[in-house]
């Protein structure tokens, strides 16, 4: 049968990315994880008609025990390159990881589930993003000022992009994340539990602007973090709207 796909194109339109999405495999991803879902895209000449999606899967396949190191992912792009003839390959990854919560006062325990992605590009050179998302917990200084005290709190969601020298662990942004917030969430609390967690959360009241501010200042003192993106939202408690922030620095 005929690769149609090697046919030539004279519409002298290069594609950035062209791939596969969606593709749910079993990958060795860090501790505690599951389900990841992958997409992977090479550069397309203009001359090039289409790509050898299949390869592509193929080439995966057999990389699928390798850890998801940075070293590793820069191995899986080469692989993908080539299998392609390709001169970009770019990954897409996504698995929840899920980190154990001990409740403050009975000591329950449960675990949280954090999305986690991870992009990397080969082309002249190597790079790659780590995407950690929280959920975490925000008192409003503003109702507490209007009140004298009682205020509407919120669950919100914090999402921290970072491109690093080194290694990072997915505990530490979640650490971080929940650091920078009124307190962080649990999956499950006893009534005594519930007291303490609330009673903290108001001691640190917290806009979204301030929660932004917490990690982004928090990333500024890490000498590992060399370009980071912060975005927080409330899911807001009596407004019929979100509340969001975001920033972006390079170093």
């Amino acid at each position: 049968m005929a690769n149609i796909q090697d046919s030539p194109d004279d519409r002298e339109i290069p594609l950035d990315r062209v791939g596969v999405t969606n593709l749910v495999y079993p990958v060795t991803v860090p501790d505690r994880s599951n389900g990841t879902t992958v997409g992977l895209f090479v550069e397309l000449a203009q001359e090039s008609r289409g790509v050898h999606m299949s390869r592509l899967v193929e080439a995966f396949h057999n990389s699928r025990e390798t850890r998801l190191t940075s070293e590793n992912l820069e191995i899986i792009l080469s692989k993908l390159r080539d299998a392609v003839g390709a001169s970009t390959a770019h990954i897409e990854l996504e698995f929840t990881f899920f980190t154990e919560r001990k409740a403050p006062v009975s000591g329950a325990t449960s675990l949280l589930a954090i999305p986690v992605g991870i992009e990397a590009t080969l082309d002249e050179s190597f790079d790659v993003a780590l995407t950690v998302e929280a959920p975490v917990l925000s008192v409003c200084p503003c109702s507490m000022e209007a009140t004298g005290g009682p205020a509407h709190s919120q669950r919100g969601h914090v999402a921290v992009s970072v491109r690093i020298d080194g290694r990072m662990w997915i505990e530490e942004l979640v650490e971080l994340i929940e650091d920078s917030a009124s307190g962080p969430v649990f999956p499950l609390l006893k009534g005594e539990d519930e007291r303490s967690v609330i009673e903290a959360a108001y001691e640190n009241p917290v806009f979204v602007e301030d929660l932004a501010r917490n990690v982004a200042e928090r990333l500024d003192s890490d000498v590992r973090v060399h370009w980071y993106r912060v975005e927080a939202e409330n899911l807001e408690s009596v407004h019929d709207h979100n509340a969001y922030a975001c920033v972006e620095r390079r170093r």
